[in-house]
């Protein structure tokens, strides 16, 4: 009996540190002194929702603390199951509920660049493409995701891929001698992907790089995910609920 009120004390004393934390660092703001105040963010996804599932804490930070000029570049609208034209519609929504620009979306619907969870996409194209996007746009630092991908899908790893390919020897003597920033969404195991709040000791200890979403914030990002009304079914909802992701965002650097 001894053991278990011990256990169980310890337990609600980890439970109130990580609440304590929580709202300490919310207050206080984030570990991203890595990316220069007020230059221009490009975070790189595969499909629409993304923004909302993967990067929303990031989002939140850069838009209001930052007060950076967020750019989104969509590979894919998602069509997977026939719903491209309607995921489009919904990302803009999302977008807007997350203070991104309309202006700054900017979303492909390549051949080659198509929804499926089991292909690769082409390294060389995608890497183009952000490489175009960067040099036109004068971008300070890129933010997508690592070789895992967060969720394993194919087509995030291959966007992490690309963005390695960049920064080879191979690549343009320009992109790798100039100053944006690669930084790359850490993923990690399923515990700690479904530990939400409690996985931010662990998190905020090990990263370099991370964005808190505060408790505002955590309201928009579930806001934008309802604007999804084609992906928000029950897993999802359950997904919204439980992710660390949807509370904090820890980066590797790349570059």
């Amino acid at each position: 009996m001894d053991e278990e009120l011990t256990l169980l004390l310890i337990l609600h004393t980890f439970a109130a540190l990580c609440f304590l934390l929580y709202i300490l660092i919310s207050l206080y703001g984030s570990k991203s002194k890595v990316i220069p105040p007020s230059s221009r963010a490009l975070i790189v996804i595969a499909h629409p929702d993304d923004e909302v599932m993967f990067f929303g804490p990031t989002i939140a930070n850069l838009t209001r603390d930052h007060e950076m000029n967020v750019h989104l570049l969509v590979l894919s609208r998602g069509n997977f199951r026939g719903e491209g034209n309607l995921r489009k519609m919904e990302l803009y929504k999302a977008a807007e509920a997350l203070s991104i620009s309309k202006d700054n979306i900017t979303l492909l619907n390549y051949t080659k660049l198509q929804d499926n969870p089991k292909a690769r996409w082409s390294e060389e194209l995608v890497a183009d493409i952000i490489y175009q996007y960067v040099e036109s746009q004068d971008i300070g630092v890129i933010l997508s995701f690592d070789r895992f991908g967060v969720s394993g899908h194919k087509n995030h790893s291959s966007i992490y891929n690309a963005l390695l390919l960049l920064t080879s020897e191979e690549r343009s003597q320009s992109f790798r001698s100039n100053n944006t920033r690669i930084l790359v969404l850490n993923s990690v195991n399923i515990l700690r992907k479904y530990s939400g709040v409690f996985d931010l000791p662990m998190s905020y200890a090990l990263s370099p790089i991370s964005f808190i979403a505060s408790p505002k914030d955590w309201i928009n990002i579930q806001k934008a995910m309802m604007c999804y009304g084609s992906q928000y079914v029950w897993f999802r909802k359950i997904y919204m609920i439980f992710s660390r992701y949807i509370l904090i965002n820890t980066y590797d650097i790349l570059k």
